[in-house]
Order: C-alpha cells, then sequence, then structure tokens
C-alpha cells in the first residue's frame, strides 16, 4: 500500500489530490497548520506543523513515506529544507510548481515542457522557477543510489470551489456579478486561457506517484483547451444565474491604475496559450480532462454562492478602484456606457 505524505492538502488543488490518493487506496498523510483540517476526508492522518518554524517537521519524527508531495514551498530554501528532510525517507519527491514559470512574452503560443522557465513580469514565477533550480541541482550532484527520484509538476489555473477571475479575484467577480455591478476584463476579451478542474488534475497527478517514468522528470497538467476570457465570464455568469455587464480594459492602461496586477496579467492571465499535454499522457496512459468547463463553473458556483450568504465583503479600497478605473475609462470612451 502506497504511504504518502501530502504538505498542504486542504488548498484548491491539493485537496482533490488527497481525495484521489485514497480513492486508489493509498495510505494518506497531510501535514499543514491545520487551520482548515476539518475539512479532510476522516481515513487521512493529520500531522500538525508550521513551515515556518525553525524546524518544522519535528512532528513526522523519523517516518518515511513512498511519496512526499510538496504543496507549500514557494522558495528555493523551503525546497532545500525538503530535500535534506526527506531525501532518505522517500523513495519520490513531487514539488508543485507552476506553469506561470514559462517564459512571457511567449515565443511560441503552444507551450511543452521545453519551454524556457522565464517570466521577467512575476516574482512568484520567477520563484517557484528558482525552486526548480534547487530540484535540478540535486538529481545532478547526488548520485547516491539510495536518493530519492525527483518529480516537478507545474499546474496552470486549477480550480475546484473558487470561480476564475479576470481581473480580481473568483470570490470579488462574483460579487460584483450579483450585485449588478460591471467587472473588468483585460484586453479584449479575445485572449486564451485554460482552465483545468482539480478533479481531474489529480487523476494524472497520482498516476504521477512511484511511476518510474515521472521519476526526475517535470510535467505540466493542464488542460488541452482553451477558451478566451470573454467566454469564461460568460460561463461564471451562467453558473451564477445572473448575465455580467464585461467591461474590456487594456492590459497596459489597467497595470498602470494598479502595479501589482503586472505578475498575473502581463505575466500570465493576459498571454494567450496552449498546453501540450502528451507528455504526461504518454507517461501515464492517455489521461484526458472529463468534466467540461459549464460543468466545473456550475459546481463551484455552489461554493462560491454558499461564501457570498455569509457574509461576504470585499475590500472597499480595492472595489472602489474597480469602479474608479470603469468611471474613468467610461469617461474616456475607451469603453461603452
Amino acid at each position: 500500500m502506497t504511504r504518502v505524505l501530502y504538505i498542504g492538502g486542504t488548498g484548491e488543488i491539493s485537496h482533490a489530490c488527497v481525495e484521489e490518493s485514497l480513492r486508489m487506496g493509498h495510505t494518506v498523510t497531510v501535514f499543514n497548520r491545520g487551520a482548515t483540517a476539518g475539512s479532510l476526508p476522516m481515513d487521512v492522518e493529520h500531522l500538525q506543523g508550521d513551515l515556518r518554524a525553525t524546524d518544522p517537521y519535528q512532528a513526522l519524527g523519523n517516518r518515511t513515506w513512498d511519496v512526499v508531495c510538496q504543496f507549500l514551498a514557494y522558495e528555493p530554501d523551503a525546497v532545500q529544507r525538503d530535500l535534506d528532510t526527506f531525501s532518505d525517507h522517500c523513495a519520490q519527491y513531487i514539488f508543485i510548481s507552476s506553469a506561470s514559470a514559462y517564459e512571457k512574452p511567449c515565443r511560441d503560443y503552444v507551450i511543452s515542457e521545453l519551454t524556457p522557465l522565464k517570466n521577467p513580469f512575476w516574482a512568484y514565477s520567477r520563484a517557484k522557477a528558482a525552486c526548480e533550480q534547487v530540484i535540478d541541482g540535486f538529481q545532478t550532484t547526488i548520485t547516491s543510489p539510495s536518493r530519492c527520484a525527483c518529480t516537478i509538476v507545474r499546474p496552470s489555473h486549477t480550480y475546484r470551489t473558487r470561480l476564475p477571475g479576470a481581473v480580481t479575484d473568483g470570490d470579488h467577480q462574483a460579487w460584483r456579478i450579483m450585485n449588478g455591478k460591471p467587472v473588468i476584463v483585460h484586453g479584449d476579451g479575445q485572449s486564451l486561457w485554460t482552465l483545468t478542474h482539480a478533479e481531474d488534475f489529480a487523476q494524472a497527478f497520482v498516476s504521477l506517484h512511484l511511476n518510474p517514468a515521472a521519476f526526475d522528470q517535470c510535467f505540466h497538467i493542464t488542460a488541452s483547451k482553451a477558451d478566451t476570457w470573454d467566454v469564461i465570464l460568460a460561463g461564471v455568469g451562467e453558473a451564477l444565474q445572473t448575465d455580467p455587464t464585461l467591461c474590456h480594459v487594456s492590459t497596459e492602461t489597467l497595470v498602470k491604475y494598479q502595479p501589482a496586477w503586472v505578475g498575473p496579467l502581463l505575466g500570465d492571465k493576459a498571454n494567450s496559450v496552449l498546453f501540450d499535454n502528451s507528455k504526461v499522457q504518454e507517461v501515464i496512459g492517455g489521461w484526458a480532462c472529463s468534466i467540461s468547463l459549464g460543468e466545473g463553473l456550475k459546481a463551484a458556483a455552489v461554493y462560491v454562492e454558499q461564501r457570498l450568504k455569509a457574509g461576504y465583503s470585499p475590500d472597499a479600497e480595492k472595489d472602489a478602484l474597480l469602479d474608479r478605473i470603469i468611471s474613468d475609462q467610461r469617461q474616456l470612451g475607451t469603453i461603452e456606457h
């Protein structure tokens, strides 16, 4: 029976992976701070610890696992600490990176694992790429036959309980739609974006566990289909049973209003990309996403509506900024009234 340790385990992606591991008969342990441990399935062992602590893995003792899945590392030092801790205590270490680390702007809109990791717009993406470099160094300099194998997985936009947001986050965007307020779409709304449901991702992800063809390899796991942002937001409105009013504003204009949007927009969402998933499909045997965009958005909307009804209120400053951008651009005549 495969023993799997999830560092994380309750997030938008990792929760679905935990459930898929259980479905496959794995013995699952989850390590995190415990704030959302109540959402875990009953068959999961939960160990509590804080990755910000000096010795975060004290609760793990000297135990070993077949697979360790790291969903919460965002800096190279954290990955190096993992390798120091687990290299002799697991057979496979899987690091969750990000498809946003691929080069921007894109020289080729079809992304494969051979696409360079070079994103000058987003510090988050560069940090993930730096984490990968630590793993690359470990693979090439540690030659002991007993060292663990490493696998790097790069998700793109993966969702389960949260609707995709264009400029603001999905809950804020849904709140605006439900309250009859217009929402901003970057550019002309025609750039292509790939959404992957977490349950589809999880099936491929768990199939990499102890898979020799995945050892010391990197993969992205995404849907092979992409939709325009206008189509996606129309689907969000349909899931919420409310037609959204879309206001298109150029990305260059948006980042002048809010420089923090440079990374998520210029470094990610504003680029049209398609993902070539042939590598992961070959390794795990013909995997493909089965949850349609409409089905996934409708399922996520149930969770979103629950959060909104529970008393959700958006950040007033952020909401005022969105209103100001729309008002300014309408006065300038760049968007319709």
